[in-house]
């Protein structure tokens, strides 16, 4: 398979496809993406002693990206291959080589245009939707999206619905953290100097329930619903910027795919909690000159108390947003608690020259509610440690970036408590990324 798809990439490069495709616009790029990570403590604290050593990973993604627009008519196929350097031996190309992003899009007018295919998702400042540039595989979805533009007004509706496979009658969907249906709506439009922008998301989930013959059944549909804003001050002649989100999740949680096998054991239905959560978030920034900068801000998730009532849930979840780029970039608190967090963080940036810049962060964690311990035990309150992110870009040129950071974290008992672990050593994680992109062929009338 992998070689019938390298072979019909050759030869729509070399072949009359391409000359055909001169007169009509399109154009062949490319990324090669190298990280070679240090952890020692990524993720999760290590215990201390002999025997507990941190590792070095090298990752590798590589993307192939062909693109036409022409006379109302857009399209994207993306191939993606994710690999780690020694996973396999020197005469095997087993890898993960497949389709990111295929999708074509048709202008009915120059206000309103569909996108269908599988096409990554990305609004706002990424807490919701975002295509994961980070990590090493890239997420996108298979759906249909409707775009109108008038001015300065843009409106989003996307909508999916999943199967399994390619059935004949219609079976319960067991696709792990994966929703069966997906519908959302986002609009934004500028007010002044403020960008506001407002969107509502719904996803379906199914649960089953297992019959006497012992089969598998549709039981319920549940929904989870995610509505809220986002505000974007900013203006180049204002030295000053701030970014405000607020968002209320209700309905269910999806701990129906969570407790999928143990419910099929069980032999009985299972169903998500009935959910009411929210997520505040404000940061500012301010320019002291072209070179340097400072930012402040928090995030609030709410979270569920130790004796909420069963079958209900506080605790808020990101969706399908990024995970690297909030509540630290050693990724402690990537999955939300059960108690939710509080993330107070301050920073600053020095960009020494158009092509260099460094970053420092560092962030105070607590939980939205007290942490758990067991009968008996010490109480170790909400604290849950506190991070130190380094990060430093260098731009070579429009084809080659290096990126590098070195990040700490300072743990306590909370952390411990959360990460259930105890005696560890110091954490740190480190790393270094080529990013190359070179550009194969464009053209355009």
């Amino acid at each position: 398979m992998k070689k019938n798809l390298l072979l019909l990439l050759t030869a729509l490069v070399s072949s009359g496809f391409v000359s055909f495709a001169q007169a009509q616009g399109v154009s062949i790029d490319a990324e090669v993406r190298s990280r070679a990570e240090y952890r020692d403590g990524f993720q999760k604290p290590l215990a201390t002693g002999k025997g507990v050593d941190g590792a070095y990973v090298n990752n590798l993604r590589t993307k192939l990206n062909l693109l036409y627009d022409y006379e109302g008519v857009k399209s994207k196929i993306s191939l993606q291959d994710t690999r780690t350097y020694g996973s396999t031996t020197v005469k095997d190309t087993g890898g993960k080589l497949g389709v990111l992003e295929a999708w074509g899009e048709y202008n009915f007018t120059p206000a309103f245009s569909f996108v269908l295919g599988r096409q990554a998702l990305e609004y706002d400042d990424k807490r919701l939707f975002s295509a994961s540039n980070w990590s090493n595989a890239q997420q996108a979805h298979d759906l249909l999206l409707l775009k109108y533009v008038a001015g300065d007004f843009t409106a989003h509706f996307g909508s999916a619905w999943n199967n399994r496979t390619d059935d004949q009658t219609r079976i319960f969907y067991d696709v792990a953290s994966s929703y069966k249906a997906l519908n959302y709506l986002w609009l934004t439009k500028p007010v002044g100097p403020v960008a506001i922008s407002v969107i509502w998301v719904n996803d379906l989930y199914e649960t089953s329930k297992t019959t006497e013959d012992n089969k598998v059944k549709i039981d319920k549909k549940i929904h989870r619903n995610t509505v809220g804003a986002n505000a974007n001050l900013s203006d180049k002649n204002n030295p000053f910027s701030l970014y405000a989100t607020a968002y209320y999740q209700f309905g269910y949680d999806n701990s129906t795919n969570d407790n999928l096998n143990n419910s099929l054991l069980q032999g009985k239905s299972s169903q998500g909690n009935s959910l009411s959560a929210y997520l505040v978030a404000l940061k500012a920034q301010y320019k002291f000159s072209p070179q340097w900068s400072a930012l402040a801000g928090a995030d609030l998730y709410s979270g569920s108390k130790n004796d909420i009532e069963a079958g209900k849930s506080n605790t808020f979840n990101k969706l399908y947003g990024t995970n690297h780029a909030f509540n630290g970039s050693i990724e402690y608190w990537s999955t939300l608690p059960k108690q939710g967090l509080l993330d107070v963080f301050a920073g600053a940036t020095g960009k020494f020259t158009p092509k260099f810049d460094i970053n420092a962060t560092f962030h105070f964690f607590t939980t939205a509610q007290e942490i758990s311990v067991a009968p008996g035990a010490e109480k170790v309150g909400k604290g849950l440690g506190s991070e130190l992110d380094l990060t430093a870009n260098y731009t070579l040129s429009k084809q080659l970036a290096v990126q590098g950071g070195w990040s700490t974290y300072f743990t306590n008992k909370g952390t411990e408590a959360l990460k259930n672990v105890s005696d560890t050593r110091f954490p740190q994680w480190a790393y270094i990324q080529l990013t190359f992109k070179p550009s194969f062929f464009s053209q355009k009338l």
